[in-house]
């Protein structure tokens, strides 16, 4: 988490923006920005995306796994679908990944049918076990 602070920390000083001006321009309460910056937690999967808007940078660079940017980058893709096309790419069942990381099934049926998405720390997890990009994986670079 403390590269993803200390990142985030660095893009605000680059964009010249508080706390303040963050949780204007993303759309957040100023208490959410607050507890990013101080390193209490890290934001939800819509909040995450709503910071690479602000930023204009990666999801990998911005959690501190990247020292590069990526020169195009799309819009983030609805995680369910996503996920599903991933799983089938890489033809691991739902069961089989579910197993293989200790996902609960309610958990597993919850991400694959769009009713949540995961934390931005399974984010990583889920990107490190299909050894791809976090960026890839919510369909920011394809």
């Amino acid at each position: 988490m403390s590269n993803f602070v200390e990142r985030l920390k660095e893009c605000m000083k680059d964009e010249q923006i508080n706390q303040f001006n963050l949780s204007e321009k993303a759309g957040m309460y100023h208490s959410c920005v607050s507890g990013f910056i101080s390193g209490k937690h890290l934001p939800s999967y819509d909040n995450f995306a709503k910071l690479l808007y602000v930023f204009n940078c990666s999801a990998d660079y911005l959690l501190g796994l990247s020292e590069n940017q990526e020169e195009k980058l799309y819009d983030v893709l609805p995680f369910a679908p996503r996920f599903n096309q991933i799983l089938k790419e890489r033809k691991i069942s739902k069961e089989k990944f579910r197993k293989e990381n200790n996902v609960s099934a309610s958990v597993m049926y919850k991400w694959c049918s769009g009713k949540s998405k995961p934390s931005v720390d399974s984010l990583i997890k889920i990107a490190e076990y299909f050894d791809c990009s976090v960026d890839y994986l919510i369909g920011r670079v394809r």
